[in-house]
């Protein structure tokens, strides 16, 4: 099945300096490293054909690297967080680690807002190959606590209340398996203005393979585009 910006799949426009005007293209770059790595962590070729590789694929980033700017691109594109549609969108940020389609560390986890839901859920969609493997067989426990992080923080944006992480925690019911489509669900399960809770799941075949809660810190919107938009190690360490 082809996702957003794959050949065949839906086109997304994404505004942002570094994507626009060539989304299909960067997604397929993205797309072709993640390939690499799933090869790499896979082979069984031989020392000298191991070397080979290694120096064509230093030949290659060194093609890549001519082409990076001094001052790296942010990460998030104008007008920081706030874009029409769903808060948090790979549309916001096409470099996140966990959702960016343009991040070649990303699975990438795919998000749906879906506001028609009492409360509103975000979903989130993942297969989860050997790249992410912790048990054999099994995903990684960072991993799948990272995907409860970014679907939980567009879960509570669907209230506007969103900010930094307080408290995030997972509690793992059964393995979750390699190579089977993962489903995130999460939703705000209260909100006093200041302090926001998120509670969710993973599902794997309509199985329960994890539960989860986030406790955020609210913050206004001007403060998460300041955040979002500032760069420096003090800036990162506020914003989580």
């Amino acid at each position: 099945m082809a996702h957003i910006n794959q050949p065949g799949g839906p086109f997304q426009a994404i505004d942002h300096p570094a994507v626009a005007g060539r989304e299909r293209e960067l997604r397929a770059l993205a797309d072709a490293v993640r390939r690499l790595v799933a090869a790499t962590v896979t082979n069984t070729a031989s020392p000298a054909d191991t070397a080979a590789l290694a120096d064509e694929a230093n030949a290659l980033a060194d093609r890549i690297e001519a082409h990076v700017p001094a001052e790296p691109p942010p990460r998030y594109g104008p007008g920081g967080l706030e874009i029409e549609g769903p808060p948090i969108t790979h549309k916001r940020a096409p470099f996140d680690y966990v959702t960016g389609i343009c991040n070649p560390t990303a699975v990438p986890v795919e998000m749906t807002v879906h506001m028609d839901t009492d409360p509103p859920k975000t979903r989130g969609r993942a297969v989860f190959t050997t790249v992410y493997e912790g048990p054999p067989g099994c995903v990684h426990g960072a991993a799948i606590a990272a995907a409860f992080d970014m679907v939980f923080t567009s879960a509570c944006s669907t209230r506007d209340a969103s900010g930094p992480t307080m408290m995030l925690s997972v509690r793992y019911r059964r393995p979750t398996l390699l190579n089977v489509e993962t489903v995130f669900e999460g939703w705000v399960e209260t909100f006093d203005g200041t302090i926001t809770e998120v509670k969710g799941h993973a599902l794997q075949d309509g199985q329960v393979t994890a539960l989860a809660e986030k406790v955020f810190r609210h913050l206004d919107r001007e403060t998460l585009n300041q955040l979002a938009q500032t760069r420096g190690p003090n800036a990162e360490e506020d914003a989580d």
